[in-house]
């Protein structure tokens, strides 16, 4: 893999004007990624998106493709970024999601899920939950929240799924807004969104996920690397990215691409792009 040098670091984010039309002129540096079946190598290129001191976390694309937001630390507390923090207050903001009209965020913080417009401005209260939801093409918010004792899948205040024990996070609807996916634990969880028995995606360790376009499948950071987990029954997983570096929470686009927090020796991490990548 042939990494391009890195520019100097500085405080900003750049080309996260995200303008994503940047991906028409891909300059950057190629990986070389291939499938674990083996089959001929594949060449996908990855653009750096930010170039911050810390870590930059937890990418979301727009439904659109336009615009990439992402979690990074003000001082001590983190905050929804683009172009700059749209949040402001003292608290840690976490697992950011583009509404589907790509003109809002959701967000959690102290205790709930807020929207609040991407251009910055007072945000709204949508519903209390336990940690980060999701929204559908459709709009529907699901969510975590703890009702009757126990932890419950929500989807509008409506009750699908009570929980066991352990640890849930990592929010998903389909794209056709049939299925939720879900962590328990390290365990991708995938559950019809009118309720029923979740069933696992796959026997491996994740860390965090995020839908194929069409559905086909799921892209998963697992030990540092992105793995594709097709939803065909008698189909098996395969690895997408190989090397040194550490790749977590990916997201996708309409369009395929595909953006992750990268991270390397160092404590700091930031968001890529890839194009190209095929599973």
């Amino acid at each position: 893999m042939a990494e391009a040098a890195a520019p100097h670091r500085s405080r900003v984010p750049w080309a996260l004007a995200v303008v994503v039309g940047l991906c028409s002129g891909l300059a950057g540096y190629v990986i070389h990624a291939a499938r674990v079946s083996r089959i001929p190598r594949q060449v996908a290129m990855v653009k750096r998106l930010t170039d911050m001191q810390g870590a930059e976390e937890s990418p979301a694309i727009s439904l659109d493709g336009t615009r990439v937001a992402f979690v990074a630390a003000v001082e001590d507390k983190k905050q929804i970024w683009l172009q700059a923090p749209i949040t402001k207050d003292d608290a840690d903001h976490l697992g950011p999601r583009w509404t589907p009209d790509s003109k809002a965020l959701i967000y959690f913080t102290a205790g709930a899920i807020w929207e609040i417009p991407a251009a910055g401005g007072v945000p709204r209260k949508l519903a209390d939950a336990l940690g980060p939801g999701d929204l559908s093409h459709e709009g529907k918010l699901t969510y975590f929240w703890n009702k009757d004792g126990g932890p419950e899948l929500m989807v509008d205040a409506r009750t699908i799924l009570k929980l066991g024990s352990g640890t849930y996070s990592n929010l998903r609807w389909s794209p056709d807004g049939k299925k939720i996916a879900y962590l328990r634990d390290t365990t991708v969880m995938v559950v019809s969104a009118s309720g029923g028995e979740p069933a696992p995606a796959a026997d491996l360790a994740v860390q965090g996920f995020g839908w194929a376009p069409d559905g086909s499948g799921l892209v998963v950071s697992t030990h540092g690397e992105l793995w594709f987990v097709p939803r065909k029954e008698g189909s098996s997983p395969s690895q997408i990215t190989f090397g040194e570096l550490s790749y977590e929470s990916p997201d996708i686009g309409g369009d395929g691409r595909v953006v992750a927090s990268r991270s390397g020796l160092g404590a700091d991490s930031d968001i890529v792009m890839f194009t190209g990548l095929k599973w």
